[in-house]
């Protein structure tokens, strides 16, 4: 690979853009400018942009009920839980390591007895890690120069296997997974179980700037193919898969 990662070489080669499409975008919301930084104005972020105007619903469409189990994995502050409960009235076990984030997830589960908050993350074996405080951005994996300064916290990670069989879960309707780079090991994991079918719609971020990113996804997506198609797909921002 050399000296450089393919997320930074790729970054190097899109900045002419990147200066084009800041002037372009100089006039949106700083929100959703920091959001478009973090993914240096690539065409899956803005294309993804377009179609939450489309359908602002895009991460909220499933097919499930009042009697759907869903995952919500990297819960955060319970946003996204909160517009799936409101819309459909699952069971949501909501995964957020993250205190100052768990803090108001569980201020949201106190207004409803079927989102159910764990202040742990997913992922491949049962480990205490360091982890980033950066908002949106934090992760247990963020090794990049420019969060150097970022403070940190110990957290703590169980075994996704160890907590499906605790939890009695059998077949998950919908699992949806934004968690920094730990996606990786919580799916490559889940595929060594053989829980990949246990779930019939993914919704999954990965991200680009982890280590040998391009080939772990490639590898995830080829498993995932076995029984489930890709819906949507916007490169290194969110994709859906659904049981075939």
């Amino acid at each position: 690979m050399g000296i450089f990662s393919t997320y930074e070489l790729k970054k190097a080669m899109l900045w002419p853009r990147r200066l084009y499409m800041r002037w372009k975008y100089r006039n949106v919301q700083q929100s959703l400018r920091a959001m478009l930084e973090l993914h240096y104005y690539s065409p899956g972020i803005v294309n993804f942009l377009g179609a939450t105007v489309m359908n602002p619903h895009i991460l909220h469409e499933a097919d499930i009920g009042d009697g759907s189990v869903v995952l919500d994995v990297g819960a955060f502050t319970g946003k996204w839980a909160q517009h799936v409960v409101a819309r459909y009235d699952p069971v949501i076990y909501a995964f957020e390591p993250n205190p100052r984030s768990f803090q108001r997830l569980s201020e949201q589960a106190q207004e409803n007895p079927k989102l159910k908050p764990y202040q742990y993350g997913l992922g491949a074996r049962e480990e205490t890690v360091d982890f980033t405080l950066n908002g949106l951005g934090s992760s247990m994996f963020d090794e990049r120069a420019e969060n150097a300064e970022v403070p940190r916290i110990q957290v703590r990670i169980a075994a996704v296997d160890r907590v499906w069989e605790e939890l009695e879960l059998d077949r998950v309707d919908l699992m949806k997974i934004n968690i920094e780079g730990a996606e990786f090991p919580l799916l490559e994991r889940m595929q060594e179980t053989d829980m990949l079918d246990r779930v019939d719609t993914y919704l999954i971020q990965f991200h680009e700037w982890h280590p040998d990113a391009h080939r772990r996804r490639q590898r995830i997506q080829q498993a995932l193919e076995k029984t489930h198609r890709q819906e949507w797909n916007y490169e290194f921002v969110w994709e859906k898969w659904v049981r075939r």
